[in-house]
């Protein structure tokens, strides 16, 4: 079984430093669950080296599932308290670890229970933007033992594919290819995908602006970025138009959705509905979601490529950001500018890919030109 190489003190490093970019005398909220403690608390001492105040917050796994137990309607407690709020008005700087570690047991809540959770996690988002909060949400938060239990990847090989991909990246490569493919998004017209595999996908670009997140909280350059940046980081998203896609998408990486993982995936799309699919494995997963989705949910509405060249294939929640893949979601895009009002999304990756916006190219097998 893997070993996690990257030091938590690397971690707290990129993170704090690279990532929020904590100036002396700042003010750092960190928000950690029991179970990401050691890589928070490093965030706390990294703060505090730089000369900035740091306060930890912290959720115990044990008590929160206790609360579950005891009180069951968790709306009443779940999310930020008042004071959790205050705090996070007053900080210059966020780093939060997403939790709990027991991943399967916290989705297969009833709806009734699980639905405040949702609603506070996206709380985190709008405290950053509406108070101009440079935040960041570590990963790491997803990589429990249970969790990886549940997608067949062992607990410790995923951590260290993520600390690679926070610790082993080259930020300002990140940045540069993050500008270029952003450009080549807002301007075009028409982009084509194509792969080795036999992907070949045309799609229409309707010069919405793309989101960048190139690990960096808060605007770096024109382009707007998410109000919490990610680690590891590394994606360009844009919402495509959600009418005129054509072609065939063939996954040779895997997707890990919340029902399971699904491998080997192939859409058809007609007209930027989603005409016919398979996968060579897991594709149960993907009918449980898909069967209970609304109207919008074979729409294509988003695409994103990857960026960090330091993650290793087909890592979970990470499938994205991977160097020089493309992933293409159905459902909705509202987030990113489209109009798709679904609540359902799903999506699919291709790597190595080849992309040609306007008949130009922007990625070639993978590498970005």
């Amino acid at each position: 079984m893997a070993r996690e190489t990257a030091t938590p003190e690397t971690v707290g490093r990129a993170l704090v430093g690279e990532g929020v970019r904590l100036r002396r005398g700042e003010e750092l909220v960190v928000a950690s669950w029991s179970h990401t403690l050691p890589w928070a608390a490093a965030c706390v001492a990294e703060a505090r080296r730089r000369g900035g105040r740091a306060t930890l917050v912290l959720e115990d796994e044990t008590a929160f599932w206790r609360s579950v137990e005891v009180a069951p309607t968790t709306r009443g407690w779940s999310g930020l308290s008042s004071g959790l709020r205050a705090a996070v008005r007053a900080a210059d700087a966020l780093v939060y670890f997403t939790g709990p570690a027991d991943r399967p047991r916290f989705h297969a809540l009833p709806p009734q229970q699980l639905a405040p959770f949702r609603e506070a996690d996206e709380e985190w988002f709008r405290l950053s933007r509406a108070h101009g909060i440079r935040g960041i949400r570590c990963l790491l938060g997803y990589a429990s033992d249970a969790q990886g239990e549940h997608w067949g990847v062992p607990g410790a090989l995923w951590r260290n594919q993520l600390l690679r991909g926070i610790a082993d990246a080259e930020p300002s490569r990140i940045r540069a290819d993050g500008a270029k493919v952003a450009r080549a998004l807002a301007k075009g017209k028409e982009l084509h995908l194509t792969a080795a595999n036999g992907t070949d996908v045309r799609l229409r670009l309707r010069r919405r602006v793309p989101w960048v997140d190139d690990g960096r909280a808060g605007p770096t350059d024109r382009m707007p970025h998410p109000p919490i940046a990610t680690a590891p980081a590394g994606m360009v998203a844009v919402a495509v138009d959600e009418t005129a896609t054509n072609g065939t998408a063939i996954a040779n990486r895997p997707s890990f959705l919340t029902a399971g993982r699904v491998e080997g995936g192939q859409w058809d799309f007609e007209n930027g509905r989603l005409s016919n699919y398979w996968y060579t494995d897991g594709g149960p997963a993907f009918d449980s979601e898909f069967g209970r989705a609304p109207r919008g949910r074979e729409t294509l509405g988003l695409l994103a490529v990857g960026l960090n060249r330091a993650l290793p294939p087909g890592v979970p929640q990470a499938e994205d950001a991977e160097g020089g893949t493309v992933t293409l979601a159905i459902g909705g895009n509202t987030m990113y500018g489209g109009t798709n009002r679904c609540p359902f999304l799903s999506w699919l990756t291709v790597g190595e890919a080849t992309v040609a916006v306007d008949g130009m190219p922007l990625v070639d097998r993978g590498e970005i030109l």
